[in-house]
């Protein structure tokens, strides 16, 4: 096996030449092999498959690195170059399922011939070919592939709206009120005497976390909610109708059904059957919750009707701290950047026995951190760490891949793209670190298998899966002995158990009502592919007034800037489903002592290690030792 990672250039001039060469040739190998499989000889079907594997592997290159630099380089013109190149990519990697001939040659092979990992693979691209029209006519092929290159289109110029769109607002100083001093140190007053606050997330959470001044806090949350608006009202559209078009061309009844063909979830029904059903336990909780949030405010605002999303994150802090004695502010001496990176990396390294070593390594930008993951003195792969914002970097927080790992072939390398404060963090932004390296080790873990469609994690297999080994992570955020390895104040003080213990007693404070507008967020993404709309406001309002317990800001345009349109499609449902999942995979720990690392390293090698392997469902059977379950979840909803 080789242990080389990838090698990137040193300058900025450098990298369009270093991608136009090393991802364009990776890509020219990745048509090669198209080319060659049109009339590949069908008698050893272990050979096909493994043909087909280069070619496939090859383009996981192209795929993952162009993706990660368009989103995250320093330099605008290298971003737009990675886009070209990932946009092409992308195009091909659709294209090449509506080859008829390269159908025709796999659907030829004697598959019973193949160890099992290869027959699964096999089966797979079965399923991709006649997703995309393999099996249909010239003329309707030639149709999909035109539709395809144009919602690959489509697709990055709605993700770089979105990133291109930063919001704020210009205010006095007095009204930085509520604030703690760091983040007022870090927003000096300009010239016009005023203070600068963007809708960029170290900037704003806070702001909607802390500040008092009311109406500054409505100006950014309009600020926020009208990004990429109305520049993205045409994509969408274009998108909206051209996903029907695909579908229907296909012989779906709708895009729902057919973005769940290759999904733990039925069908489209099976979406809003799902949803209604977490709609009729969230919503009493969250009507609850906001009544709660109501009366609290009156004291300051007594002519108040209702709340809105720019008074519910302040005033559910005020909650918490009025009923537990949680102080967010506290909490947050306790969180600083450079002390939260080194515990988690600790912390991840005890549980799933392995040691993060730092390297010198060169990455997209200076920011970023290396470090080699070692398995008992065994080298197993790399990840990165960006995590603060810079102008032009994707806005959110996420993992990205960087080189898909194969076995024998190449280590996984994967990062995270963050945009944490450079100081003190906020428990969210912990919880949200501890979210994303759930992703980061199931890249890493899971991608030692030689097939590229059975390594790893993302859309490869049933993706409806992925956010539970995630949002299973955000648990160790929770508990002191965790904690206390790393949450120490600038004294080298631990963050007091007492406080711990209140912050997990107001854990689930207007988790209701927080759930309401995830099921907002998943019944836009099925609606809007479902019926797509001659109105999408009107739409959007709907299902606000129907789930969101808050009092909607009106002339705003969420919908604009939910990125997840492009990648998740109409599948938003997944942050739920995997939810319900992830609540019965923690029920396998102990949470009395969530050092143990014995449960750990067995879900590392039943959950994370198999990748794709084998269906999630039979991961979770062999984990828990039964089949999974939706109980704890269930039970859960009923108890906020």
């Amino acid at each position: 096996m080789t242990d080389a990672f990838l090698t990137m250039p040193t300058l900025d001039a450098e990298w369009p030449a270093f991608l136009d060469t090393h991802l364009g040739a990776r890509l020219a190998a990745a048509r090669d092999t198209i080319t060659a499989l049109r009339s590949a000889d069908t008698s050893d079907a272990r050979a096909w498959i493994e043909r087909w594997n280069e070619g496939d592997i090859a383009l996981a290159d192209v795929l993952e690195l162009s993706s990660v630099i368009s989103e995250a380089h320093g330099s605008a013109d290298v971003r737009a170059h990675a886009d070209a190149l990932s946009t092409e990519a992308r195009t091909f990697a659709l294209s090449r399922f509506q080859d008829a001939d390269v159908y025709a040659s796999l659907s030829a092979l004697d598959t019973a011939t193949l160890t099992p990992e290869a027959a699964e693979v096999a089966r797979r691209l079965g399923g991709d070919f006649r997703a995309q029209g393999a099996h249909l006519d010239q003329d309707t092929r030639a149709t999909l592939a035109e539709i395809d290159a144009r919602l690959t289109a489509l697709s990055v110029e709605f993700s770089e709206h979105i990133r291109d769109a930063v919001g704020d607002i210009r205010i006095a100083p007095e009204r930085l009120s509520g604030l703690p001093q760091d983040y007022i140190d870090a927003h000096p007053v300009a010239e016009d005497g005023l203070v600068r606050i963007t809708t960029e997330y170290p900037d704003m959470l806070p702001f909607l976390d802390m500040a008092d001044d009311r109406d500054a806090r409505i100006a950014l949350t309009i600020a926020d909610r009208n990004r990429a608006y109305p520049e993205n009202e045409p994509v969408l559209r274009e998108m909206l109708e051209l996903r029907d078009r695909k579908a229907r061309l296909l012989g779906f009844p709708d895009f729902p059904t057919y973005a769940t063909d290759a999904m733990m979830m039925s069908d489209g029904n099976g979406i809003d059957s799902f949803l209604a059903q977490v709609a009729t336990a969230a919503l009493p909780a969250g009507e609850r919750d906001a009544a709660r949030l109501l009366e609290l405010a009156r004291r300051d605002h007594p002519e108040l009707e209702a709340i809105t999303a720019a008074d519910s994150r302040y005033y559910t802090e005020k909650l918490k701290a009025e009923e537990h004695g949680v102080d967010s502010k506290e909490v947050r001496r306790y969180l600083r950047y450079e002390k939260v990176r080194d515990g988690v990396l600790d912390l991840m390294g005890h549980l799933f026995g392995v040691e993060f070593a730092p390297v010198d390594a060169v990455s997209w930008h200076p920011d970023v951190e290396a470090y080699d993951v070692i398995d008992d003195g065994t080298t197993i792969g790399r990840i990165r760490l960006d995590m603060h914002p810079r102008d032009g970097k994707f806005g959110h927080a996420a993992c990205f891949g960087v080189v898909p790992g194969i076995a024998g072939r190449q280590l996984p390398e994967s990062t995270l793209l963050c945009n944490f404060s450079r100081g003190l963090l906020t428990h969210d932004e912990l919880e949200t670190f501890l979210h994303e390296f759930g992703h980061l080790v199931h890249a890493i873990f899971g991608g030692h298998h030689p097939y590229v469609r059975t390594a790893g994690f993302g859309d490869r297999w049933e993706w409806d899966f992925i956010e539970a080994p995630s949002q299973l992570l955000e648990e160790w955020a929770w508990d002191a002995t965790v904690l206390q390895r790393f949450a120490t104040d600038d004294d080298g003080q631990p963050i007091p158990t007492a406080l711990v213990d209140a912050m997990r007693a107001a854990r689930d404070t207007c988790m209701g009502l927080l759930t309401c507008r995830q099921l907002v967020y998943g019944n836009l993404s099925f609606r809007l592919h479902r019926d797509h709309p001659e109105d999408i406001d009107a739409l959007y309002d709907a299902i606000e007034r129907e789930l969101d317990v808050r009092e909607p800001i009106p002339g705003t345009h969420d919908w604009a800037s939910f990125g997840h349109l492009t990648d998740y499609s109409s599948n938003y449902y997944t942050y739920q489903w995997s939810l319900s999942i992830c609540r019965d995979l923690f029920t396998a720990f102990d949470p009395d002592d969530l050092l143990d690392p014995a449960p750990a390293r067995r879900y590392r090698e039943r959950i994370l290690a198999p990748g794709g392997t084998r269906p999630a469902a039979e991961l979770c059977e062999d984990f828990l030792g039964r089949p999974y379950s939706t109980r704890a979840y269930e039970d859960w909803l009923a108890s906020l």
